[in-house]
Formats: structure tokens, sequence, C-alpha cells
């Protein structure tokens, strides 16, 4: 396995490896656990399973002994040997990009894994594009498991980059899945990444292919879904016909799914901490689904490790052993980053960007970091799962202050992502008055408010900067790799306490 720093190569089409097949006769959506007036007497109940992991993140090691892909294949072969003709196998993406032994092996770590794993589907995630669509195709290939997605298409000619969907007989049942991307993809990665492919609306595509589905025989439909909870809810109002949504990119961990009308939405949160089952009863009779159940499978400790996996991943764990081992710096205590709260790793990230940029102000995303440091010596492989975003360089931008306070308020409003970290100025904000309003006080550091009509220059980082808030942005700079930024200023303040300080206050 070749260990080296990705470079960011031209990128490539991806070819569709699988076709569609034809099914037999479609039936009606599921309508809660047991559908009234169909009973399971009324016929013999066909038992179906549908597995799901999302959103690995490269963690194929386990993290405070949870999650560890090779107790996830254990739980795989498990499942599925319980009903091993009726059970589907599905990935809802993001699947590398996170840790630095996935970074340094281009994603081989968690690929060749995966693709021994028996995967019936697999939806690509945005962080699968981070590295170029090269490094991607090298990755897909290893996965031996079709490639879906009905909204990515060629910008050329408007042909699909994969599989939009795939038919499946599962013990009889004709299974129609459907992938689905994020369409805000420019948001998340580099342009000249994504060069020859055009990311539609969702919905666009399950208003083409649904009703497709179901003429060539789908009897259940299920939609492999990379676009986040929220827009998964949206699209099971918009098209109630869809039975199960299999979701990933929001990190949402649903115990027991979510029903949402007719449609039971699944997702398994992140880092492979656990595995998602979902139980059908189909009636045979009626060609019905008349129960359906979610769970969430731990991946814990108990959990025996696929031979064959570990094997793979020690392999490059020992080969990546050197770089991760360099000490970087010393923790007096454990250090804790947040994405919903003041954090001294958010602090640290976004005062690394305010200095590197040398601009007046820094406002950074929280959900940059991803995990704790431990207590002692702080190395490498630390800090890099603590802030993994090799992508994310850090830009310097001329902005207004009504610009910056509408970013803020919208992370701190319903359904926002979470109050944004400044660096150079504090606010306060009351999470108990009404979306919009919730900004109580922006101050500067030198005691002034904030001025809406004035023009600061300001450092973030990329993702950031593409947001809808920031398109009247002026002189917008890109300086380069913001973990770079984030391991440097971490080495210099060494060492350090968790102490967070007061510029982030939630009355």
């Amino acid at each position: 396995m070749e260990i080296q720093r990705l470079q960011h190569a031209a990128p490539i089409q991806v070819q569709t490896p699988f076709v569609a097949t034809t099914a037999a006769k479609p039936t009606g959506p599921v309508d809660g656990v047991e559908l009234e007036g169909q009973p399971p007497e009324s016929g013999q109940i066909r038992p179906l399973r549908i597995l799901h992991l999302n959103d690995l993140h490269g963690a194929v090691e386990p993290e405070e002994d949870a999650g560890g892909l090779a107790r996830v294949a254990t739980i795989l072969d498990q499942q599925r040997a319980e009903n091993p003709e009726g059970t589907l196998t599905l990935n809802a993406g993001d699947l590398a990009e996170g840790t630095m032994v996935a970074y340094l092996t281009k994603g081989q770590v968690v690929s060749e894994p995966l693709g021994t794993m028996g995967f019936d589907a697999v939806q690509p995630g945005n962080h699968d594009f981070a590295w170029g669509q090269e490094a991607l195709q090298d990755m897909l290939e290893d996965l031996n498991a079709p490639i879906l997605s009905a909204n990515i298409v060629h910008s050329e000619d408007g042909t699909p980059w994969a599989t939009p969907y795939l038919m499946k007989d599962l013990d009889g049942v004709k299974v129609g899945i459907l992938g689905l991307d994020v369409q805000d993809m420019a948001r998340y990665v580099s342009a000249e990444k994504l060069e020859g492919l055009e990311f539609q609306p969702p919905s666009t595509a399950v208003a083409r292919y649904l009703p497709e589905m179901r003429e060539q025989g789908a009897e259940v439909v299920v939609v492999l879904s990379h676009h986040g909870f929220d827009e998964d809810c949206k699209l099971a109002r918009e098209f109630p016909g869809i039975d199960v949504i299999v979701g990933g990119h929001s990190h949402t961990v649903l115990e027991q799914g979510h029903r949402e009308g007719d449609t039971l939405i699944v997702q398994s949160g992140t880092k492979g901490r656990f595995v998602g089952s979902v139980d059908l009863g189909f009636d045979l009779s009626s060609r019905q689904i008349v129960s359906a159940e979610a769970r969430l499978i731990p991946v814990g400790a108990d959990v025996p490790p696929d031979p064959e996996v570990q094997a793979i991943i020690n392999r490059a764990v020992a080969e990546v052993e050197p770089i991760g081992a360099r000490v970087m710096g010393r923790a007096e205590e454990e250090l804790h980053y947040s994405h919903g709260a003041a954090a001294k790793i958010n602090q640290i990230h976004a005062d690394s960007v305010l200095r590197a940029t040398g601009a007046e102000i820094a406002l950074c995303s929280a959900r940059n970091p991803r995990g704790n440091l431990p207590q002692g010596e702080v190395t490498y492989k630390d800090l890099f799962s603590a802030y993994p975003m090799t992508e994310e360089d850090a830009v310097v931008m001329k902005v207004t202050g009504r610009m910056l306070m509408a970013e803020m308020e919208e992370r701190i409003g319903d359904g926002g992502r979470g109050p944004a970290t400044p660096a150079g100025f504090r606010y306060t904000y009351d999470p108990s008055r009404p979306s919009g309003q919730r900004l109580t006080e922006v101050v500067l550091a030198n005691g002034s408010a904030m001025d809406p009509d004035r023009e600061y220059t300001v450092g973030t980082t990329i993702t950031m900067a593409r947001k809808k808030t920031f398109r009247e942005a002026k002189e917008v700079r890109n300086l380069g790799s913001s973990q770079e930024m984030f391991m440097e200023a971490f080495s210099a303040g060494s060492p350090w306490r968790n102490d967070p300080d007061d510029r982030l206050v939630r009355l």
C-alpha cells in the first residue's frame, strides 16, 4: 500500500459499473409499523433486512473503544447470516477523508477493506470528492460494489456520472435503490476537482427516476442519500412513494429511525460507531410492506474484529506510524472541541487562521474540528484527528459587518449548524429568542460594536467563504492549508490548558 501525501490530479470521468435490470409489479408505500387493513395474517410474510453505514470518514481504528472497521465487518457478516437471501447492505458515503492513515494511503486503507465486505450499493459523499476525481475513482474501483448517483451528470451532455438506480431481487421481492448526493457540492469542494460534473437538485432526479423504477417493477423503493436528515425529510414529504431513505451527511444518530409520512428515514451517525439495520415485513399476498423496524447495532469492544479486514488496517497503520508519532506539543489537560459551544480547540483553530491571514478578525465554522486532544504529549496523528480537514484552505476577504452578523445569525438560528467561532472579537447570543433575532451583542477588540456598514478584512476557511451569505465578498484570496496553520499554531503555543475564553457567550 503506497504511502504519500495526496497530489491533486486532474479530474477524470467515473464510468458506470452497473446497469439496472427489470423487475415485477409495484406496491404501495409504507404506512406505519403495521399497515391498517393489511395485518400479517393476510399472507405469508417475507422478512427483508437493510444493513447500512454512513460517514465513516476514515475511522478504520476504534476511537474510545467504539467503532473500528474490522468490527463493522464482523457485524455485517453476522447480520447477513441470519437472512442471507433477504439482506441488502448499503453505504451512504463520506468514506475516507477524516483520518491521517486514510489521507496518507489515498483512501486505500478504507476502500480495500470495504471491498471485502459485500456492499450492494454505495453512494459517494461530498468528502469523497475532496482529493480529486482520480483519487475517488481509485477508491471506487476497490469497493467491488455498484456506485449509484442519480443527480450527478456530465456537464457536457447531461449523461449520468454513475448508475442512477439499481434493481435487486431480494428473496423474491423486487427492490429499487436510487442514489442521491448533495446538490451544493461547490460549497464543499473546489471547482477544479468537480470539473466536468453538474450536481442537480435531488428532487429533480427523484421525479425522473421514481416512476421509472416503479414501472420496472420496484415493490420496495429505497433512496440511498448523502444530503442530510433535514433534506431527507423534505424529500419524503415531496415523494411519499419512497419507502425507506438510508441517509448520511448530517451524522444524525437515529436509534429507531424517523417516520416522515409514509417514509422511514434511517441514519447511523458517523465513524462506524453503529451499524444501522432495518427489518421489513413484506406480505407476499398483497405485495406490500406490512411492518418496518429500525435499530442501531453498537460497534463495541465486545465485537471481535474480522481477521482479514484487521490485517489490511494493521499493515497501513504500521506504515504511517513514523509520521503519526512525531510529537507536536503538549496539553496540560485534555483539550475539547465542540460543534455547539465555546471550546478550546475551536478557539485555537480560529486564532491560527487570524494570525496566518493577518486579518482584522476571523470567523470559523465550529464543525471543522472533529476530535479532542489527549493530555500529555500530542502527536501529529492526534492533531490530524482533531482537525482532519485536509482540503479546507484558509482565505482572507473583505465583507461587511452586516454579512458577518447574518452568517452568525444563520448558524445559531433554527436548523443552524452551531455557533461560528470568532477571533479578534466576541459575541453573545440568546437561544430563547426567535430565530433571526438571537444575536444580542457583537463587540470588537477595542470595545466598539461591529458596524453593519463597515467593511472588515476577515480570515475564514474556504467552505465558509463559499456560503451565500458572503457571495458579495471582495478581494477573496486563498492562503493555503488551514490544517497546517492549526498544527503550527498548536506547536508554537504549547503547552496548552483546556481554558476557553469568553469570546463566545450563550445567554
